[in-house]
């Protein structure tokens, strides 16, 4: 343990040190930056399943600092992961400046060389970005242009992306125009319904070194949106394609891909829905035909599911599956007003969520072949019609209503289904689960608080019944809290297995540290559809957080 507060320590040094030093020598100008170290202590625990590893203590750390001056704007990122944490992959070990660029950004013409996040539209065919918490980082590595005009922005880029410490062997080239006619048509820039058109096209140029098949060195995909926005209603829709790419992921097929994603919304004081509706079929896009799992992806497709912060909620996420999935998310919220019996002195919030996630319909092209035969067209579908497999659906209720000043208390059932092969490539049941959740703050006084954390996951698949129990104190920037995670097991199978933990930690302003003791079980980590494996764990943990 005093071998991860010592290297806090000397990054807290460096973070000040740095930042007083670019000040004195840049004379103008703004600096910004942020700091993040995780560490973790690691000891065998067999009764979990936590292996012994070589080396007992892991760090993942990042520190980045961004110089603003008028127009110009220069960064960097420092990453380290020595080793990195367990669930993390192992082609993360080192360090190194990761994350360098310089840009210019003028009235209308913004240039950037160097690394860069980028997204056209929903993501469907390019998307980079950054996920911390999962080990992810698929940044472009290049010079990417952005034009402005009334109503009007031009984008274009020349890239490759980021491979742990190296840069994938394919070239990404790609233009995105928006434009708002309320804006560019002088007669439609009074009127209410704002309307906002787009399109993009995205190429990969990687060379064809396939001793079996003949590859198209040139994928390109492409796609087209709108949106429209009228008092309380709004709409989205974006279509979009891609051509044959054969690939690890689709078993080297020559189908092309496509995808479409619909988002209605309704809001008004008090109440609020939104409806979403998405289908990809052969859409998995990567700047190396070879990788598949985290590596290397341009595209992105969302999973039409809720993002669940408690944890028995989050303990069957679901993974999105851009080869071939149907999913449709409705979404309902709306408030007892104050003053009725329902509603109480201060009202009642009420949020209904609906989830599905559905197969896609395939069939095989003929009596020859069958569906995702490798070197074939792969398979033929309908675009209207379902497939016989489900892969996640999730119906949850959650009722939230302040009792008091002092007291404020929310309720959440769940019920889940899970498929297990698809989410995480096992053959077994699939899991249906049905979770309740009650969550009570008691605000006793100014700046002190207890909160109050039951959850209980009923189930008769997989691990079986899962018992959750939390309490935290907080008093003005501290805070300390014990949890007690408790698996059932299933009789005759797997005994019963405790997973306690206490943490603890300060927040000052932009700055928080926080100390654990404990044990984590073993399973999966998502974020917005992108997930990674957690393997079981006991010992201590650390993270610090800082941002100037």
């Amino acid at each position: 343990m005093k071998y991860i507060l010592r290297f806090s320590l000397l990054l807290f040094f460096l973070q000040s040190f740095f930042f007083n030093l670019s000040a004195q020598l840049l004379g103008g100008g703004e600096v910004h930056g942020s700091f993040q170290t995780d560490g973790q202590l690691y000891q065998k625990d067999s009764v979990i399943g936590a292996e012994s590893i070589a080396e007992k203590v892991a760090f993942n750390s990042f520190f980045e600092m961004r110089y603003i001056n008028k127009n110009f704007e220069a960064g960097m990122r420092y990453e380290l992961f020595m080793p990195p944490m367990q669930g993390y992959d192992v082609r993360w070990k080192g360090a190194g400046f990761a994350n360098k660029y310089v840009r210019y950004n003028g009235e209308k013409l913004e240039v950037t060389a160097g690394n860069f996040y980028e997204q056209f539209g929903s993501g469907m065919i390019l998307r980079s970005y950054q996920e911390w918490n999962l080990g992810f980082d698929n940044a472009l590595n290049g010079v990417r242009v952005k034009y402005k005009l009334k109503g009007l922005t031009i984008t274009g880029l020349v890239a490759k992306q980021r491979f742990y410490w190296d840069l994938g062997p394919g070239t990404i080239r790609g233009v995105d125009a928006q434009v708002s006619l309320n804006e560019v048509i002088d007669k439609l820039k009074d009127k209410k319904t704002r309307i906002g058109l787009g399109g993009s096209f995205v190429s990969r140029y990687q060379t064809d070194q396939d001793p079996l098949y003949v590859l198209p060195e040139n994928v390109g995909a492409f796609a087209g949106r709108f949106e429209i926005y009228r008092a309380a209603f709004n709409m989205k829709f974006e279509a979009s394609g891609k051509i044959n790419d054969p690939n690890a992921s689709n078993n080297m097929i020559y189908k092309n891909g496509n995808a479409a994603l619909l988002e209605l919304g309704y809001s008004k004081k008090g109440f609020g829905m939104t409806l979403q509706a998405a289908r990809a079929d052969n859409m998995d896009f990567r700047s190396n035909r070879a990788s598949s799992g985290f590596d290397l992806p341009i595209s992105y497709i969302p999973a039409m599911t809720a993002q669940h912060a408690y944890s028995l909620a989050a303990m069957y996420p679901y993974a999105s599956q851009a080869n071939g999935q149907m999913g449709l998310q409705a979404n309902i919220f709306y408030k007892i007003k104050k003053g009725k019996t329902l509603g109480g002195k201060y009202g009642t919030n009420i949020n209904i969520n609906y989830a599905l996630s559905q197969s896609i319909y395939k069939q095989a092209i003929n009596d020859s072949t069958y569906i995702g035969q490798n070197g074939t067209l792969g398979y033929e579908t309908d675009l209207f019609k379902i497939g016989e497999d489900r892969y996640y659906s999730d119906f949850n209720i959650k009722v939230q209503r302040k009792l008091s000043k002092k007291w404020d208390v929310s309720l959440m059932f769940m019920n889940v289904f899970y498929n297990m092969l698809i989410n995480e490539g096992h053959q077994e049941a699939d899991v249906h689960a049905n979770i309740g959740i009650a969550d009570i703050w008691w605000k006793y006084k100014p700046f002190n608080s207890l909160h109050f954390e039951i959850q209980e996951l009923v189930t008769q698949q997989d691990q079986g019944n899962w018992s959750s129990v939390m309490i935290e104190y907080n008093r003005k920037g501290l805070f300390a809290a014990v949890i007690a995670l408790y698996n059932q097991g299933i009789s005759g199978q797997s005994d019963p297995v405790l997973y306690p933990s206490v943490t603890t930690g300060y927040t000052q302003g932009a700055n928080r540290f926080s100390l654990s003791y404990g044990k984590q079980r073993e399973g999966i980590l998502c974020v917005g559809g992108v997930c990674r494996a957690v393997p079981a764990a006991n010992g201590f943990s650390i993270t610090i957080n800082s941002s100037f």
